[in-house]
């Protein structure tokens, strides 16, 4: 068979993708030869979460416990998480839809991890005496102490029985049985279910009233991870949520991982008052660290804010090298680790200054941009790259998309694939995660900022990060493998945020811009996920990323003097913008680009050099008013 540059070539009906291109010096194949697809149809899938069967539409969905209702904006207490929030505080429920199949009513079925005391469930948004009101409000029955299930037959709201299109809100109450710790009786999510469509649906209200309806589809940024609108005045939790299309069993599994995210690997304490230490990872902190948590770097699962002159620099990842491909540093290892728990640290770093470069629009008007300097203390690499901490979600989303559709992406001029190695099987597969695409899996970007931030071992990385002339470095003690996947599917199972201001003429012509200087070519707007990933979530979800995960030569400006993998110190990963237009909200500020340099989506624009200097010096000469309508759309995303 012949291979055509950035064609495709299947062997044995899968694994293999070859794009053509010479090798980089070294192990890897710079363009990507012999990619080995990481899910197929071999791959373990979970449980699916619809289920098509002759009398019904079973849909299965998990739900977590909340302090107030989706619409009580005055309290502030609907997103954000309650003290002990794993602690046997989450349910599975089963949506059996009869009526889709020419039956009659709709059977919930509950599943609870400790006995419930005369559950709650309420179904039908009325909210005309409060915004909590639903039209009715039934006690679930007891199957035994784990089981509980309710039925209903009738629309109270047109007076007629239940029929397909029929809109249902619900929010189940699990009121938890004594004796057991902490307080008992909560409220659930606001869940919306379309009947005869199955599976859940996010869901906004319209300005003729509070009821529910489901976003449009230009809404849903993530599929059926999309969340749905926030009412409940809490900016700051908006990338910290549940998905809405959860399996039950991913419930509890994503607040474990959770506790996990929020804790002290020294001390084993959560970030969050209320909550006891984690027992099980306290003392694993390394020696040497960075952070002695996520989310201490990952504050609100936003993107990090650069520090004040002359502080620490505690929420990036400053990668150190020997030479340009990024061989280790002798006395650094690959990371600069800036604090220790028991001695001097290797190294220091801190942002010693902005330096600023003046430019001019189109029009005349100036503009400004800053770059960062930074001053070394102790051992001074020559190479280096640093690197701020980006927003979380999303990502399992960006696993799931198969390598064929990447490859796609690659343009004669503009955009590569990483390669990279498997940590664990040692196959070539494709790059998508980190600011340069260093890594392939979930599970190992995590992993690899568990040693390279925090200096935690794991079966992936049970050696920690230290150069060849530094001491050996013993871990104290590995984090389990479950726990480390517990980790992962919380990261993966994060809602993403749904897109706003789409009836705004102004972010309507934005839009229509961006992709006129051709921004699109690489901020890829739709893409869909392959239907192999082990998580029945992230199978077959159309998403809204506007990134393509390749790498692309973004110009002198941006770069650095460090490779990885495949990348030089010009490449960096196309960087998605989902959830872009909420960064002030969810970090309190604005930094944008791999060292949060940019203090504004403007700024962030106008560094954009190498592939994207085209697009670059059109906007600079657009007239103000089209620059805003860009910005206008961006912010909506």
């Amino acid at each position: 068979m012949k291979i055509h540059r950035f064609g495709l070539l299947l062997l044995s009906g899968a694994a293999l993708i070859a794009v053509a291109s010479a090798p980089l010096a070294g192990a890897l194949p710079r363009q990507g030869t012999g990619i080995v697809p990481q899910y197929s149809k071999e791959s373990t899938q979970e449980p699916a979460l619809v289920l098509d069967t002759p009398e019904a539409i079973i849909t299965r969905v998990g739900d977590r416990v909340r302090d107030r209702h989706a619409r009580e904006e005055q309290f502030h207490a609907y997103a954000h998480f309650l003290p002990l929030y794993w602690e046997k505080r989450t349910v599975g429920i089963e949506i059996v839809d009869r009526v889709a199949k020419g039956g009659k009513g709709i059977t919930y079925n509950i599943t609870s991890l400790a006995p419930l005391n005369q559950p709650n469930l309420r179904v039908f948004f009325l909210g005309k005496n409060t915004v909590a009101e639903y039209h009715a409000n039934l006690i679930a029955q007891q199957v035994d102490p784990l089981h509980y299930t309710a039925t209903i037959t009738d629309n109270p709201i047109e007076h007629r029985p239940i029929q397909i299109g029929d809109r249902i809100e619900m929010e189940f109450s699990p009121f938890l049985l004594p004796p057991i710790e902490g307080r008992t009786n909560y409220y659930g999510t606001a869940l919306l279910y379309v009947v005869g469509k199955g599976g859940m649906v996010p869901w906004e209200m319209h300005a003729n009233g509070r009821d529910s309806f489901p976003l449009l589809d230009e809404a849903l940024s993530g599929g059926g991870l999309t969340l749905s609108r926030p009412y409940s005045d809490e900016p700051k939790e908006q990338f910290k949520q549940l998905a809405t299309n959860v399996a039950p069993a991913n419930a509890q599994n994503f607040v474990l991982g959770r506790r996990l995210h929020h804790s002290d690997f020294g001390t084993g304490m959560h970030s969050e008052q209320g909550n006891p230490e984690y027992v099980e990872i306290k003392g694993k902190l390394g020696q040497h660290f960075v952070g002695r948590s996520c989310i201490a770097c990952h504050v609100n699962n936003g993107r990090a804010l650069p520090p004040a002159i002359g502080a620490p620099m505690t929420a990036y990842l400053v990668r150190v090298g020997s030479d340009a491909k990024g061989t280790p540093h002798p006395k650094l290892g690959a990371t600069l680790q800036s604090q220790s728990s028991t001695s001097e640290p290797e190294a220091g770093i801190t942002l010693s200054e902005w330096t600023e470069t003046a430019g001019t629009y189109g029009d005349g008007s100036p503009f400004h941009l800053r770059k960062p300097v930074y001053k070394f203390t102790g051992v001074v690499p020559e190479f280096y790259s640093v690197r701020i901490a980006p927003p979380l979600v999303g990502q399992g989303l960006l696993e799931a998309i198969e390598e064929t559709s990447v490859a796609a992406l690659v343009a004669p001029k503009s955009g590569r694939v990483q390669v990279v190695r498997d940590v664990e099987n040692r196959k070539i597969r494709l790059g998508r995660f980190g600011w340069k695409a260093g890594q392939a899996t979930l599970l190992q970007q995590i992993a690899g900022a568990l040693k390279n931030d925090m200096g935690v071992a794991s079966d992936l990385y049970p050696e920690l990060d230290r150069g060849s002339d530094q001491l050996e470095r013993l871990p104290s003690g590995k984090l389990s493998r479950a726990e480390l996947e517990k980790l992962a599917k919380y990261s993966a199972l994060l809602g993403v945020t749904p897109r706003r201001a789409l009836d705004d003429p102004a972010a309507q012509r934005g839009q229509a811009l961006f992709r006129q200087i051709k921004c699109a070519s690489c901020h890829a707007p739709l893409l869909k996920t392959g239907p192999y990933h082990p998580l029945a979530e992230l199978q077959n979800q159309t998403i809204r990323p506007y990134t393509d995960l390749l790498l692309h030569d973004m110009g002198q400006g941006l770069a650095d003097n460090l490779g990885e993998g495949t990348a030089s110190g010009r490449d960096w990963r196309t960087a998605p913008l989902w959830g872009i237009g909420l960064t002030a909200a969810v970090s309190g500020g604005e930094a944008y680009l791999h060292d949060g340099r940019a203090r504004t989506l403007e700024e962030a624009i106008l560094w954009h050099g190498g592939e994207a200097e085209t697009s670059r010096e059109l906007f600079r000469k657009m007239s103000e008013a089209e620059r805003a309508a860009i910005v206008t759309f961006l912010k909506g995303l």
